[in-house]
């Protein structure tokens, strides 16, 4: 979306209802009774307020201009006294105690919302910068717009309650004070526009703040740090952060002079002629008529502001319900998103059958050239193939298209002779045991890593099982808490930090975790040493007697133990075959596995 088209972004009266509507129904949902208390809270402070300053200002000094007994006004003062103490108690509890915890309530609730909802649609999502953007938005956003709604909800109710109190008094003491809660009403045309600037400010600094929370991230995430103590990438991400900076000072100075002039004539409307103004006419008719009581001239003073300042408050807490619906807008838009990648009821069968794909050909969204062209590959419920090519051949997509985070742009792809799109999502995708090359250890005990799931009772075994058909049960053992051991320092400091390669043997282990259909190893095995692999691909054959394995390997030598072998080339399949075969074919395939052998051997003679 262009910076103008956000500009000029309006949403309808009923839309900007309907949103705010639609997060007060969600907040109820995670915090139910929150809005109400909170209501009944604001409400009570109002009322109070009233009561203490201005209804007792008046009732005391009116009673001492009149002559009335200190005695006779010692009650009000004693009885307002006590009430507050009351309020008081009842405001620290609320907002100390159960504020925090229905924040924290909504927090969970949105948060797990918004994840649910990005972890269904489509890898391709990621890669849509106008996507992006609104899914940062919302997940940033959400709770603490959530509370916003909720405090400008209850901000009117309090507003409300103060300016019909103090509109009360002022027309018992002078109606002649009225006129003057016009200009205040003026001012609420110059709030809507400051709030439409802040919200134009803050579209277009979403890209600039990403940039910069980007920089901070690379320095302080361990999978950044070689490179940034090794190498000048450093000062790269500096130059990014510094125009990231510039980028934000621009439109800090593009809508920094508006919003001033904005917030000029605000404070103009409310300060100087309202508050002022009504000040200067009730001091004359105290002092130079006479027409009104001294007590009525503190009052007037004080409720001309505070009356004031809740016009204008009221009319911020109602344009902030606009600026709510922009915000909660995206928040709307990535949740009613469809995603392309479309569920199915039909269940996955009980009896295995091969996956295979049928002149199937794929290109990314925005790009008009395809990265995999007519592509026919055949995997049976329990053989193993290897595929094999330079970067860049289209391995990884092939991959992916398999576990259908993306679909094919033509043909199709079966499972069981069935078209894979008529099959529930979630039963196809588990179904399946992918370990990727990119594997990311989360910061979490050894065993959810492994299992990449809650544990249960008797997984102990299937973790051990499975540490040990990867490799990494020696390493594990070492560890102080065993499988119970948290990885990674980023939450505790006695965690502990795997090397690459113990990393892909933990990453792998995940594949014997679980009854499988099919085994997907996209380029597993970088980080191991030639036997270290041997052993883990024997290990794998093993375990995978009873279902399908699919490997990707820039290591020939591992491609010997597959079935059957496919060679990519451009994103097409250029051979096909078992080793012996394409090895007798002589043609590309052969001459990439002696160049392999070749080079191996010299290491080794070296």
């Amino acid at each position: 979306m262009s910076k103008t088209k956000q500009k000029k972004e309006k949403l309808s009266l009923r839309r900007t209802c309907s949103n705010n509507v639609f997060m007060l129904k969600l907040l109820h949902k995670a915090s139910p009774g929150r809005i109400a208390i909170e209501i009944a809270v604001f409400a009570a402070e109002s009322i109070v307020e009233f009561f203490s300053w201005q209804y007792l200002l008046r009732y005391v000094v009116n009673g001492i201009e009149e002559g009335k007994d200190i005695a006779a006004l010692m009650p009000m003062v004693i009885g307002m006294c006590l009430l507050n103490i009351a309020l008081i108690a009842v405001k620290c509890i609320w907002y100390e105690i159960y504020s925090g915890i229905f924040y924290q309530n909504a927090a969970r609730f949105f948060q797990k919302l918004v994840y649910r909802k990005a972890a269904k649609v489509e890898l391709a999502c990621y890669e849509n910068p106008d996507f992006y953007d609104k899914y940062v938005k919302a997940l940033n956003e959400t709770t603490s717009r959530a509370d916003k709604v909720a405090n400008s909800v209850s901000m009117v109710v309090y507003q409300g309650i103060s300016l019909a109190a103090n509109a009360a008094l002022l027309l018992t003491i002078d109606p002649i004070l009225l006129l003057f809660l016009i200009f205040p009403l003026f001012a609420i045309f110059f709030v809507k526009q400051s709030k439409q600037t802040d919200f134009d400010k803050y579209t277009e600094s979403v890209v600039a703040n990403r940039k910069c929370e980007y920089t901070r991230r690379t320095f302080y995430l361990s999978e950044y740090a070689k490179e940034m103590r090794l190498t000048g990438i450093h000062s790269v991400m500096f130059r990014r952060f510094g125009e990231a900076i510039e980028e934000a000072k621009k439109i800090i100075r593009k809508y920094g002079f508006r919003s001033a002039a904005w917030n000029y004539l605000i404070e103009i409307f409310i300060s100087v002629f309202a508050t002022l103004g009504a000040t200067g006419y009730a001091v004359y008719q105290t002092l130079a008529t006479g027409n009104m009581l001294y007590g009525d001239c503190l009052v007037v003073i004080s409720a001309i502001s505070i009356l004031s300042w809740s016009i204008f408050s009221s009319a911020d807490s109602f344009i902030a319900f606009e600026e709510h619906a922009l915000y909660i807008e995206n928040l709307r838009h990535f949740l009613d998103y469809e995603p392309k990648i479309k569920t199915a009821e039909n269940h996955i069968p009980l009896k295995k059958g091969a996956l295979e794909l049928c002149d199937v050909s794929f290109r990314y969204d925005g790009t008009e050239k395809d990265v995999l062209k007519h592509i026919n590959i055949k995997c049976g419920e329990n053989e193993k193939i290897a595929l094999v090519g330079h970067n860049g051949a289209g391995k990884s997509t092939l991959v992916k298209l398999m576990l259908r985070l993306y679909d094919a742009t033509s043909g199709k792809i079966t499972l069981a002779g069935e078209d894979i799109r008529r099959y529930s999502v979630e039963e196809y995708r588990e179904s399946f045991s992918a370990v990727f090359q990119d594997f990311h250890v989360f910061s979490l005990s050894v065993s959810e890593n492994v299992l990449l799931r809650p544990t249960q009772n008797g997984d102990e075994e299937k973790v051990r099982y499975a540490l040990e058909k990867s490799g990494a049960s020696e390493r594990v053992s070492e560890m102080p808490h065993g499988t119970d051991t948290i990885l990674t320092r980023e939450f505790d400091k006695n965690g502990e930090v795997l090397s690459g390669g113990e990393t892909q043997k933990l990453a792998i282990a995940h594949a014997f975790t679980k009854e499988n259909m099919f085994v997907i190893l996209d380029e597993p095995t970088s980080a191991l040493d030639p036997i270290a692999e041997h052993e883990m691909y024997q290990n794998m054959m093993e375990a995978c007697k009873n279902c399908g394995m699919i490997f990707i390997s820039h290591r020939l030598s591992s491609a010997v133990m597959a079935d059957r072998i496919y060679l990519l080339e451009n994103g097409e399949v250029a051979e096909c075959g078992t080793h012996e075969e394409l090895m007798a074919l002589n043609g590309k395939y052969a001459d990439m596995f002696r160049k392999q052998a070749e080079n191996y051997v010299e290491t080794e003679a070296e």
